[in-house]
Parts: C-alpha cells; structure tokens; sequence
C-alpha cells in the first residue's frame, strides 16, 4: 500500500516535479494524500496552481514549490538557470502565497466545517545540493535539495508538527472535505456568493437574539445600551437604524470612529433604501457636510471647542427636510458633552427618537464622556459574543463591571516581553511569524499600536479611502492605533504597547486594544510598563503566555 495519489498517473511538465514526486510516493504513509497540479480560483490571486501538494490527516497540509535547474540567491534576488537560460523567479514567495490561498479557498466555502487549515509551505531543488540556508526567508529545514529526496516526506511531517504550528487543531474529516472541494471546485463568481452569504449567515447568527431586545423596547423611543466590548453593540446600532429607517423615520446614525461608519455603511449597502439611514457617518464628517471645517491655524481643540457651536449655527439653517425624526449614536463614550447640543440641534422637532449605545470602560479620553442632557431607558448587554474565551478572561480583570464570555474557546493569549525601543520591530516579527510560520493570512491579522502610528499606517495616511478599504482586503495586514479601531475586529490582533498619549487613559487603552482580538491576541510590549498600568492579577494572565525562547 502506497499514499493516495491524485492523479494517480501524473503528466508532468518537467523531471523535476516528476522527481519530487517520486520521492515523496515511496516514502508517505498509507493515510496521505499526495496531489500534482491543484488548480483553483483565488479571490486575491486569481488562477492558482500548487505543484505539489501533501494532505497528512495527523497532521496538516504542505504546499511544495518545485524549481528545476540551478537555482541561487544573491543580492537580495532568486534566479534560475538551464538549457533555456536564465530568469528571475521567486520561489518562496509562490509558495506562501500558495498556502493563503489554499487556506483562503477553502475556509471561505459555505460547505466547509473544519475550521482553520493547520498548512505550510516548503521549496524544492533536486538538483541543488544545498547545504545551508538560501536567503533570510529560506531556512535550511525549508528546503528539500537533492540529498533530502529521500527524506522528503519526513521533512514535511517535521514541518508541520513543529510547535509554531500545534495552534490550528485538526478536526477528524477535513483531508476528506479539502479533497471534495479542491477536485470539484467552483467557478469564481459561485465561490464570491458562497463567501458572502456565508458572512452573512454568521452576521444573522450573531445578532439575532440581540435584536429580540430592541423588541422589548420598541415602545421606549429614547434608550441607551451599555456594554463592555464583544457584546454587539454595533450590529444592534445597525440594527436600530434599520427599523426606524423602516418605519419611516429620517434616521442620522453617528458614530466617533470612521471605521465604525464604514463597517456600518457596508453592513447596510445593500438594504433597500427606505431602510438607510439618512446620514451615515462620523460626528467630524457631519461638521464638514454643514460647512464646518478646521481652518489652517485653528488649534487642536477646534472640534471640542469652536466647531459645535459652529455646527448649531448650521443647524438652525437646515429646512424640514434636511432635519432627522431619529438619532443612532454608537461609541457614545467618546462624544464630548458640547457635541450632543449639535447632533440635537438638527432634530425636526423636540418628539424625536434616540437610541445611545456605549462602553464607558473604552473611553480613552478621559476628556470627553459626555450624555445626553434627556432621559434614557436604560438595557444592559452583559455577554460577550465575539471574543474567544481566554481574550476575555485577559481583559476582565480592567472591568468593573461583570461579564460572561459565549464566544467559545480560542488560542492562548501570547505574550512577547521586549524593552520599549524594540517594540514595534517585536511586533512585526510576530505578525511574519503568524503569516510564515502558523498559518494566518493577512486579512485575519491587524497590528494595533497604543500610541505612534506604526510606519505603514503612516505611509497610507494620504489616502484616507484606500486605507479603510485595506480593512477588508483579502490580503493585507491592517495597520492602525487603538483609538482608530475601536468598534472593530480581526481574529488576530498584535498588540504593541509602544506608549501612551498625555490625557489618555492607559487602562482603557489596553483593554479597548486586547478586545479587538476575536480568536488570538498577542501582547507586545515592554515588562515594567505594562505592570505599571495592569493589576497583578493581569500580570500574572498575561506572563502565563510568554513563548518559549522569548
């Protein structure tokens, strides 16, 4: 008995994948699957091929790209040479992005039930002799040479039993579900469908028993929810604003982060129109639609300030129709007491309906925390729905308030201890070790910084749109500060700690930072600062996480 081979007779385009092949046949276990030239439609990459592809059931999958020839790595650069002559390739970066997309395709099925793809990727030379690593992405133990041909299969096994790897548990079944989907896939417009309506699904689960509660208040027409993060705050905004939009109400959702109104405008584009909201957007962007904006030497201060009575004079201006029935406030923490007398002021009458959703344990700025001069139902949202357990047992000890963790289990919280100077180079060596040596792909990753912008959020400041479409890329790490992502979600976050502002609450910060996390969460930062700000009972959470080696 020999691995299941697919196709069992393979037609190979050169003796070097034929070689590999070879090699790996004659040496695999009854249970693996071994796969020539698997070809799929990435969302991202479009066509892809894998020249060869091991399944182990025990283990996981290893995406194998084969280069022919001689190859080298010099200035920086690949290059392979034969009888045809010589050409620049790039052998590691074909395969790692053979493993994003192979995970990519087959986590975003609608028929797929086996949670993350434990995979990985390695290089084949067979006819290199290779005695040392090849570059600074190409390890020794990545590459299989012409003396590792016989032992191809066990270096596959060795990779993915490693320990950066151990994280993304197999569940029984899934060489049997990747095998039915990769042998008939489908075309690229079904699996953008397939994808879609399963994100949608999973919005509908989330959210609807939440919405049950918006029913028992139907009758109260000023209400104010509170509730710490993970507990649906804003799917139940969203929500809101949809059925007073519906019952013909001119609803002005609002929000502080732009982030937040951009996740609401694309959870809401494809409503009918009688149920958007009349605006949708940040406090900031309704101030510039009124004609009020900062000039060149207004000073920091001009939005608490100057602008809202700026935007009161706007408002008085307004006509009938210009005005709002309904107001939906999310991340109301963060409205300055001055901002609510100028949302206010753009009501058609004193009879307008009011809906204040907020987590007083996020507001960062210790400035601002403002409410409505009005009386409000209160309703309490006391369950966290969407980070995994041991995200909340890290941050529940920064609450005041009890909560109850529903969104299951995830992966231990991680911990990298690093002086303050090398903070942000720790936190992007965790996230290259996510994407090259765990298996995550870049559009489940953000890295979160709780003071300075990190360089790439930095190089992206000048284009605003194309920034905020980076969030939901297939492909891109998503760069930002704390303040800037609160309301939104990834399931891996790296945290790096890399200060705080003056007048911002260090606390607040960190537990709004490790809430952005919905499955992994990775504490980058320096010892004594974080025990500075952290109770030892955080402390102690968070060093039970400290990687071996660290």
């Amino acid at each position: 008995m020999t691995a299941r081979l697919v196709p069992e007779h393979p037609r190979f385009e050169d003796d070097s994948e034929r070689i590999v092949w070879e090699g790996l046949r004659d040496h695999l276990r009854d249970c693996d699957v071994l796969l020539h030239g698997v070809r799929f439609t990435d969302p991202v990459h479009g066509e892809v091929e894998i020249d060869l592809l091991v399944l182990m059931p025990d283990c996981g999958a290893v995406v194998i790209e084969v280069k022919g020839g001689h190859v080298a790595f010099a200035d920086g650069g690949w290059t392979q040479t034969d009888a045809t002559g010589s050409r620049a390739i790039a052998p590691v970066e074909q395969a790692r992005a053979g493993v994003y997309a192979l995970k990519r395709y087959l986590e975003g099925q609608p028929t797929w039930s086996r949670g993350a793809l434990r995979a990985t990727w390695l290089v084949a030379f067979p006819y290199m002799h290779v005695t040392e690593a090849m570059g600074p992405e190409a390890r020794r133990d990545l590459i299989i040479g012409s003396e590792d041909l016989q032992d191809a299969a066990g270096i596959a096994y060795d990779r993915l039993i490693s320990p950066a790897l151990h994280m993304f548990r197999l569940v029984e079944g899934w060489v049997d579900s990747a095998l039915d989907l990769l042998l008939g896939a489908p075309d690229a417009e079904r699996e953008i469908i397939g994808r879609t309506a399963a994100r949608l699904r999973h919005a509908d689960d989330l959210t609807e028993a939440q919405a049950g509660l918006l029913s028992a208040v139907r009758n109260n027409p000023r209400i104010e929810v509170t509730g710490s993060a993970g507990t649906g705050k804003t799917w139940l905004a969203i929500e809101q604003a949809r059925r007073w939009a519906k019952a013909g109400e001119r609803v002005c959702f609002v929000s502080y982060g732009r982030g937040v109104a951009e996740m609401a405008r694309r959870a809401m584009a494809t409503l009918p129109p009688s149920q958007q909201p009349a605006y949708l957007g940040t406090f900031h962007q309704l101030g510039y639609q009124w004609g009020v904006q900062p000039g060149a030497a207004e000073g920091n201060d001009f939005w608490i300030m100057e602008a809202p009575a700026r935007m009161i004079e706007a408002a008085a201006s307004l006509d009938a129709s210009s005005r709002f029935t309904a107001f939906v406030i999310d991340e109301a923490q963060d409205f300055a007491d001055s901002w609510w007398t100028a949302l206010l002021a753009s009501a058609s009458s004193d009879s307008f309906r009011l809906a204040v959703f907020r987590d007083d344990e996020q507001a960062v700025f210790s400035d601002r925390r403002g409410r409505p001069d009005l009386p409000l139902t209160p309703l309490v949202l006391d369950e966290n729905l969407r980070n995994a357990r041991q995200i909340v047992d890290t941050f529940r000890p920064l609450l005041t308030a009890p909560i109850t963790a529903m969104g299951g289990e995830g992966f231990p919280v991680e911990y990298v201890p690093c002086v303050q100077d090398d903070v942000m180079g720790a936190a992007d060596d965790a996230v290259q070790a996510l994407l090259d040596d765990r298996g995550w792909l870049p559009e489940h990753i953000a890295l979160l910084t709780t003071k300075h912008r990190h360089p790439v959020q930095i190089e992206q400041a000048n284009d605003r749109v194309a920034y905020w479409d980076d969030l939901w890329s297939a492909n891109a790490v998503f760069y930002s500060t704390v303040s800037g992502f609160k309301g939104l979600e990834r399931p891996a976050v790296v945290l790096a700690v890399n200060g705080f502002h003056d007048g911002i609450d260090p606390r607040s910060v960190l537990y709004a930072g490790m809430s952005r996390a919905r499955d992994l969460l990775i504490v980058v930062g320096a010892d004594d600062e974080l025990a500075a700000i952290l109770n030892d009972r955080s402390m102690r959470r968070l060093r039970r996480g400290v990687q071996p080696g660290v």
